[in-house]
């Protein structure tokens, strides 16, 4: 595996951790945000990279049971 891989993989599971946090804490995503001092834009930005790549692992699956 590569370095840039590993990295983007590693930030990605970071980001799955703080968006399943927000989702626990009960805040909306601008409170959520603000209070912890992230960037909303970074947060749909990694929002949409793991919704795409959840897409992609479940059209994978889907190809492999055809």
């Amino acid at each position: 595996m590569d370095t840039q891989k590993a990295a983007t993989e590693f930030r990605m599971s970071q980001w799955a951790k703080i968006i399943q946090n927000r989702i626990d804490s009960g805040l909306n995503i601008k409170d959520f945000c603000k209070s912890n001092g992230i960037s909303k834009n970074a947060y749909f930005y990694w929002q949409k990279k793991l919704r795409e790549a959840a897409c992609t692992v479940l059209r994978k699956r889907t190809e492999l049971r055809v």
